[in-house]
């Protein structure tokens, strides 16, 4: 093994534990400077490890002992310097230069477009409001619709509450068109439902459309 600081060979000596690194405080002060002053500081002391660690192998095989403690740190030793020396891939001349990840303030944006109105409901005609058995077999109840035969409206729909033993009871829930349960149930019989579930779309037809801008 060589010192680290003048780079002549080191006798190995007849004592146990680490080997020494250094001739002496001389050679010690002369690494440091060394790998203080130079570009490759991290490479040097890297370097130095591996040859500590090697020792210590050498060491461990000379004196006849364990060398998985030892083999173990010139492994990590030597890892870490083959991450130091080992040059970044080089990229491709024909590759594109990558985005830059956020836009300059002063680019010109297209302007914001307003988002159209959600479409308003109309007020039901009451005398148009009718039940019809709902066709999905998922459903066991009724589907309320208001309007002309040929475009009807779709109100909600009616479903009998049924008890923990899956039979029918006598209370019924609403809920809108788009499944939403109308506050306040279940109610006592199917028509407290209905005029539940009509009022809650009339008072959402009576109200303002809000204007929404993005």
């Amino acid at each position: 093994m060589d010192c680290v600081g003048c780079g002549q060979p080191l006798s190995l000596g007849a004592k146990r534990g680490r080997p020494a690194r250094y001739h002496n405080a001389t050679c010690r002060q002369r690494a440091r400077r060394a790998r203080l002053t130079t570009d490759h500081g991290d490479v040097l002391v890297a370097v130095a490890a591996v040859e500590a660690a090697a020792a210590e192998v050498r060491h461990a095989v000379l004196a006849n002992s364990d060398t998985a403690q030892a083999a173990s740190r010139l492994a990590g030793a030597a890892a870490e310097l083959a991450r130091l020396v080992t040059p970044a891939p080089a990229v491709p001349a024909d590759e594109p230069p990558a985005l830059p990840v956020t836009e300059p303030v002063t680019k010109d944006r297209p302007r914001t477009s307003r988002a159209k109105r959600p479409a308003r409901i109309a007020p039901l005609d009451l005398d148009t409001v009718r039940l019809e058995r709902s066709a999905d077999p998922t459903r066991t109840g009724w589907r309320v619709l208001a309007g002309t035969e040929d475009a009807p409206a779709l109100v909600g729909f009616l479903e009998p509450v049924l008890s923990v033993t899956g039979r029918r009871s006598s209370r019924w829930e609403a809920q809108t068109a788009s499944l939403t349960r109308v506050h306040g149930g279940p109610w006592r019989n199917r028509t407290e439902a209905l005029a539940r579930l009509v009022d809650d779309y009339q008072r959402a037809a009576s109200q303002p459309r809000r204007r929404t801008i993005t």
